[in-house]
């Protein structure tokens, strides 16, 4: 014998079903925001112990990333070889802090995080590259995050630079 459902069971039923899919989805985004920003922040204390090859291994092997020149860095092993040279070099010393501004899932397991980040105490900046202001250079990064295996890394960033404001006479 069959069971028989009235329509009205069927709906709370079905928003039943569909409330729990929203949490299963909320608590999903939840955990993916706190992996996201621990590897942010190891990114964070690796910068600020100076070491290129701690700095790159929140990205994966075949991750590219474009710094704030618009120079491009393909893998991660070519990644940290380039923190590594800019940590002992020009920004031997410097100290970054990362804030992160959003999280925005794109899809099951890709998520976009914006941040911004505050530089001071480097040596010097790269050709080109102004300070934000007087000892401080900012910059927003953009990462694309990617769940592989059951571990967050970044496959794609780009860093750019903060221009300083325009000077009262220029306006």
């Amino acid at each position: 014998m069959g069971v028989v459902v009235s329509s009205a069971q069927a709906v709370t039923a079905a928003q039943a079903v569909t409330a729990a899919q929203a949490v299963t989805a909320a608590q999903a985004v939840t955990a993916a925001q706190a992996a996201l920003t621990l590897l942010i922040h190891q990114q964070e204390s690796a910068w600020n112990s100076g070491d290129g090859a701690g700095f790159a291994a929140a990205f994966t092997d075949d991750a590219d990333f474009i710094n704030i020149r618009g120079d491009l860095f393909h893998g991660r092993e070519m990644i940290g070889a380039r923190h590594t040279f800019i940590l002992r070099g020009p920004f031997r010393g410097s100290h970054v802090t990362i804030t992160v501004r959003q999280f925005k899932e794109i899809a099951p397991d890709v998520v976009l995080v914006e941040t911004d980040h505050t530089l001071t105490n480097y040596v010097s900046l790269p050709p080109g590259v102004n300070p934000t202001s007087p000892g401080v250079l900012k910059t927003r990064m953009s990462y694309l995050a990617t769940k592989r295996g059951g571990e967050w890394r970044f496959i794609a960033a780009q860093n750019t630079a903060v221009a300083p404001a325009p000077s009262v006479a220029s306006q």
